[in-house]
């Protein structure tokens, strides 16, 4: 049987791993989207049309292309979505897990264009929006199945 002092001790150490993996993430994450090269025939440029890109792509036919932009966005802020909620009790809102993919996808995507010279896409911040809270909901799955290995002990 654990004792309270244990809990605390287990939260701690969830909290501080869940903040250097959330930090990991983090810098891959700006890694990834800002300075590994892509080629973009489209040059700089910005598409404020929602599901624009989306609609393109899906009609294109090329599932490495539909994989890569539409699946690989929400894939790419699915760990956002996880970790949050492990190291800040804000974290454990749907409302603030959203917020946050939003705002990170648009900074994100501001420096894409500002930066890096490539394309802002708010399919993009939609898609990776969504991404954060499918890792929200991921977070609430695993944790649902943590406590009831516990309840067993």
């Amino acid at each position: 049987m654990q004792t309270q002092n244990e809990g605390v001790s287990t939260e701690k150490w969830v909290k501080r791993g869940g903040s250097f993996a959330l930090g990991i993430y983090l810098l891959a994450l700006f890694y990834a989207t800002l300075f590994i090269y892509n080629y973009y025939p489209y040059g700089k440029s910005v598409n404020l049309v929602l599901f624009d890109s989306i609609k393109l792509m899906w009609e294109s036919g090329s599932y490495w292309l539909i994989l890569k932009n539409i699946i690989g966005n929400i894939l790419l802020f699915m760990p956002l979505g996880f970790l949050m909620p492990l190291v800040s009790k804000k974290g454990k809102s749907f409302l603030i897990i959203g917020i946050i993919g939003f705002l990170t996808s648009t900074v994100i995507e501001l420096l894409q264009y500002f930066v890096a010279h490539r394309i802002f896409d708010i399919d993009d911040i939609l898609l990776n929006a969504l991404g954060a809270l499918v890792g929200y909901g991921a977070y609430h799955f695993v944790l649902i199945i943590y406590q009831k290995i516990i309840k067993r002990k």
